[in-house]
């Protein structure tokens, strides 16, 4: 077999982070007396998603991130609300969010086997162990590093490379990592020398995937992890 451990994103590639958004969302939205259309829900995410994007490239931090999107959303809607409250009540909503894309325990049970399993995602602490602890593919982890624990994001390689370490594997090649985004996790794994999969869930592959592989589904991944 190719690989001893296999690394991979949560979010849009083993978590259903979309449906897990806008149920979180919704309630957030309610729960503030926010309008709770699609208008507004669409508006959130476009500046949620702005601030995720300084993170990758450095320009921000995870503590001013979680109030800052609410801040900048607050002003955009322009009305009043506390956007620390926000913050804390969103991510609890969240935290119970823990719907898994289809495939995602079949993966796992496969995989888990022949070799341990980690999950590297760029999130909050808060937020990702809530919705890990107790989910369907918690059983199969060997272990998880979460960007704000860790103090580096994706696409710096480091957790990566805690992952590999605290399994024992010192050769990148015998790693392999799934993820759904080319600017953090595609860009991460060259970064750490490993091989990489960008997961597509049926979308057509972009020209310039800078992946080893693509995937279209998680049955598919699953054969490129176990060859």
């Amino acid at each position: 077999m190719k690989y001893r451990i296999f690394l991979s994103d949560a979010d849009d590639t083993l978590f259903d982070f979309t449906a897990g958004e806008r149920n979180a969302l919704l309630i957030l939205l309610r729960q503030f007396s926010l309008p709770a259309d699609e208008a507004t829900r669409s508006l959130y995410i476009r500046i949620n998603e702005a601030h995720w994007k300084k993170l990758e490239r450095g320009e921000t931090t995870q503590p001013i991130l979680r109030v800052e999107r609410f801040r900048d959303f607050l002003h955009a809607v322009r009305l009043r609300r506390d956007p620390v409250a926000m913050s804390e009540f969103y991510m609890e909503a969240l935290s119970r969010q823990k719907i898994l894309l289809p495939g995602a325990v079949e993966l796992c049970q496969a995989v888990s086997p022949h070799m341990p399993i980690y999950l590297i995602t760029n999130g909050l602490s808060k937020v990702q162990r809530g919705r890990i602890t107790g989910c369907a593919i918690e059983p199969f982890l060997s272990g998880i590093f979460i960007s704000e624990e860790s103090g580096h994001a994706k696409p710096e390689p480091h957790m990566l490379q805690s992952a590999m370490f605290q399994a024992g594997v010192a050769d990148p090649r015998q790693a392999v990592f799934l993820g759904d985004s080319i600017s953090a996790d595609m860009a991460a794994a060259r970064a750490a020398g490993v091989d990489s999969i960008l997961y597509l869930s049926g979308k057509q592959a972009p020209p310039a995937p800078g992946s080893t592989y693509v995937a279209h589904t998680l049955k598919e991944a699953e054969k490129l992890i176990l060859q």
